[in-house]
C-alpha cells in the first residue's frame, strides 16, 4: 500500500490460507468509498465482533475511568486510535443473562433463550434490526465466523428469533459481496430474482385466503410473517435495481486465482476483516457479524505458542477460557491475555485500514460503528461485558474515554439502542433498554 495515497492495488499482498495472495483491484478503490467516488451521500454501516469465551480481566478494564485514563494492557494494540474508540465497563444483560458456553446465542438479542425449559428460544439481534432501515444492499448483511453453521457460529438472528448462517471460506463470501459480471450471469440472476418473486407472490396470496378464518391471536402470527415476506419482497425489488447499476470493476482472474489452504487464527481473522473493510468500502453490503472463535475452540496453534511463552500447560480453547480467568499472575491467564491482545490488534489493523479510506465526509470510520466484545469475564460470568466502541464519528458518536456504570444497573439494550439510533433506524427501545447512553454521544 502506497503510504501517501492508501490506495490499494493488485499488488496489495495479504497473508490467507496459508499463502500470499493478491486483492483484486477495483476501480473504485482510489483510497475513496464508493459514494465518494460519485458525490452521493454516504450510507452508515454496522460491523459486531464477538470474543468468545472469558477474557483475561485483569488487563481488559482500566483501572481508572473518564478522558484521562490509563491504556489497559490488552488494549495496547489501539493506543495511536485513542480518540477513536471508547472502553464501556459493566454493561450487561439483566433479566436476559445466560450462562454457560451459549453466550453467543443472546449476545446480540438480549434474549434469555433459556425461558422456556429443556428449550432454545431467541428474538431479533440487533443487527438484524439495522438491516431493515440500511439498505439497500446487494448483500443485506454478512455472517462471519470461525466455521460455517448456525448456533454458537452465528451472532445474527432474524425477525423470527432463527439463526442466520455463518461462513468462513473467504472466496465464498468474495464471490457472493458481487453481482454477477457477464450477460450471461446477468440473465440468469434476473430469472432467478423473478422466480423467487412469482413463488412469494403465489404464497401470499394463498395464505391472504387463509387468513380470514382465523382467530385474533393466530392472525396476529401470520401478520407477523406476511410482514416478513413484505421484507423479502423489498429486498428482491432492491436486488434488481443493483443487479441494473453493474458491479465495480475488478480483476477477475486475481480472484480465480487465489490459492487455497490451511490459515493461521491470526490470519483468518485478518482475512476477514480484510473483507469487511473491502465490502462496506464498495457498498456492498452495511451490517455484518463476525464471531472471532468458539466457546470451546477451535484449537489454533496460537494457544500453543502463547502457552510455550508463558510457562503454562498446552490447552486448548476451551480450557483456556476456564482456567485463564483467574488471578492476574497465573500462566494460564497470561496465555488468554495474549489471545485478547492479538484479537484487539487485529481489530486495530481495520480500524485503522477504515480510517485510511475518505468518504464524502470524514473518513469511511466516521461513518462506520464499530462494537467489539464479548459476553464473559470469566467464563459462564456474564456479569460486566467487556466492550469497546469505535467509530461513527459523523453518526454523533464521541471517544477517547472509558466509562463504568454500577454492577448490574446498566443493561447492554441501552448501547444497542443507542447504536441503531444513530444509524438512524427509527426504534424506540430494543429488549431490556431503558434509555439511550448520552454519555458517549457528542
Amino acid at each position: 500500500m502506497n503510504p501517501k495515497t492508501n490506495t490499494i492495488t493488485r499488488r496489495t499482498l495479504f497473508r490467507g490460507f496459508g499463502a500470499a495472495m493478491s486483492l483484486p483491484y477495483l476501480d473504485i478503490m482510489g483510497g475513496h468509498t464508493r459514494a465518494a467516488g460519485s458525490g452521493a451521500k454516504e450510507p452508515r454501516r454496522l460491523a459486531c465482533f464477538y470474543v468468545p469465551g472469558a477474557i483475561n480481566r485483569h488487563a481488559w478494564f482500566p483501572k481508572d475511568t473518564g478522558r484521562d485514563y490509563a491504556l489497559a494492557d490488552a488494549h495496547r494494540p489501539l493506543a495511536k486510535f485513542r480518540d477513536e474508540f471508547t472502553v464501556l465497563s459493566n454493561l450487561s444483560h439483566i433479566t436476559g443473562r445466560i450462562s454457560g458456553h451459549v453466550h453467543p446465542y443472546n449476545w446480540l438479542t438480549g434474549h434469555n433463550i433459556n425461558i422456556v425449559p429443556g428449550t432454545i428460544t431467541n428474538t431479533v439481534s440487533m443487527d438484524q434490526v439495522a438491516v431493515k432501515h440500511l439498505g439497500p444492499t446487494w448483500v443485506p448483511s454478512l455472517a462471519l465466523s470461525f466455521g460455517d453453521g448456525v448456533g454458537t457460529a452465528t451472532l445474527s438472528r432474524n425477525s423470527m428469533g432463527v439463526d442466520v448462517p455463518a461462513t468462513a471460506n473467504y472466496r465464498s463470501v468474495f464471490e457472493r459481496l458481487f453481482p454477477p459480471a457477464d450477460k450471461a450471469q446477468l440473465k440468469e440472476a434476473d430469472a432467478r430474482i423473478a422466480l423467487d418473486k412469482s413463488v412469494l407472490d403465489t404464497a401470499t396470496g394463498s395464505v391472504k385466503d387463509f387468513q380470514k378464518q382465523l382467530g385474533v391471536d393466530d392472525r396476529r402470527r401470520l401478520d407477523q410473517y406476511l410482514e416478513s415476506i413484505r421484507e423479502v419482497e423489498k429486498r428482491l425489488d432492491d436486488s434488481r435495481e443493483i443487479l441494473e447499476r453493474g458491479r465495480p470493476k475488478f480483476d477477475e482472474e486475481a480472484v480465480k486465482t487465489v490459492p487455497q489452504g490451511k490459515n493461521s487464527m491470526r490470519e483468518h481473522i485478518e482475512l476477514m476483516m480484510d473483507l469487511i473493510a473491502l465490502a462496506f468500502q464498495t457498498d456492498m453490503t452495511r451490517v455484518v457479524t463476525h464471531s472471532l472463535g468458539g466457546e470451546g475452540g477451535p484449537n489454533y496453534d496460537e494457544y500453543k505458542d502463547w502457552a510455550q511463552k508463558n510457562g503454562a500447560p498446552v490447552r486448548g480453547a476451551h480450557d483456556v477460557h476456564h482456567k485463564g480467568g483467574g488471578e492476574a499472575t497465573s500462566p494460564d491467564a497470561k496465555v488468554l491475555g495474549a489471545r485478547d491482545e492479538m484479537l484487539v490488534a487485529c481489530f486495530a489493523r481495520l480500524v485503522e485500514k477504515l480510517k485510511g479510506v475518505k468518504a464524502s465526509d470524514g473518513t469511511l470510520l466516521d461513518h462506520t460503528v464499530l462494537l467489539f466484545g464479548g459476553a464473559q469475564i470469566s467464563s459462564h460470568s456474564g456479569k460486566s461485558f467487556p466492550t469497546l466502541l469505535a467509530g461513527g464519528r459523523k453518526l454523533g458518536f464521541k471517544h477517547g474515554q472509558h466509562l463504568k456504570w454500577a454492577s448490574d444497573k446498566k443493561p447492554m439494550s441501552d448501547l444497542y439502542l443507542t447504536i441503531l439510533q444513530q444509524l438512524g433506524c427509527p426504534v424506540k427501545s430494543f429488549k431490556e433498554s431503558t434509555g439511550p447512553l448520552t454519555e458517549i454521544l457528542g
